[in-house]
């Protein structure tokens, strides 16, 4: 465990500039903004987590390989595919979790899934993937939750809670109604993004490994 930086100094005074700058980040970030709710955080670790979430928010565009499984015996699995370019996306799943091959592709204007069922434009990706799949993710905050940061609070003003290990990290996030644990982080050029993470709202699990990082800074 690390220690506290500036042990030395008064606890009030080295707690409001921690607050100070994590909130003068995340003002100004363009993505991912948020202040972490105490007293699950340490100063240091709210501190580094600010310059964490600065560096995040140059990421605009990435793509990932990985595995996506539903949580419990009979779960169901899949290979992913995920390419993020701006406020446009496309994600694939195939394998049984897909039944055959599910993709997703579009923006915050429309979304077009292709799956067995054939093609559907949509705007509520989310609402067909469960009438159809009989399972569902919410897409629009995944992309923010697969690097490791919240979805930004204007989109979502609900409570939130992000749990933070002395690097700053994200340990337990919380938003829109779900619980993302992360379990493994990994070195991606000049950032370290998740590598495991698990997702629950109450009454589905998944999990993600991601096994390949690119187009990220």
């Amino acid at each position: 465990m690390a220690s506290r930086a500036g042990g030395s100094l008064p606890r009030l005074p080295l707690r409001a500039v921690a607050a100070t700058l994590a909130m003068a980040i995340a003002m100004g970030m363009s993505g991912c903004s948020s202040v972490p709710v105490k007293p699950f955080n340490t100063d240091f670790s709210e501190r580094n987590w600010g310059i964490r979430q600065a560096n995040i928010s140059g990421v605009q565009s990435f793509a990932l390989k990985g595995r996506l499984a539903e949580a419990g015996i009979a779960g169901a699995r899949g290979d992913l595919d995920w390419t993020q370019s701006g406020e446009r996306f496309d994600f694939r799943v195939s394998g049984p979790l897909g039944v055959g091959a599910l993709a997703i592709s579009g923006d915050p204007k429309g979304v077009e899934i292709r799956s067995k069922n054939g093609v559907i434009v949509t705007g509520e990706p989310e609402a067909y993937m469960q009438e159809k799949l009989g399972w569902s993710l919410p897409l629009s905050l995944l992309r923010y939750w697969a690097l490791g940061v919240p979805a930004p609070m204007r989109e979502l003003p609900k409570p939130m809670m992000v749990k933070l290990d002395d690097a700053g990290r994200a340990l337990t996030l919380k938003q829109s109604g779900w619980q993302i644990d992360y379990l493994e982080y990994q070195p991606v050029n000049s950032l370290v993004l998740p590598r495991k993470l698990t997702l629950n709202n109450g009454s589905r699990s998944f999990r993600i490994v991601i096994d390949e990082w690119s187009g990220t800074p």
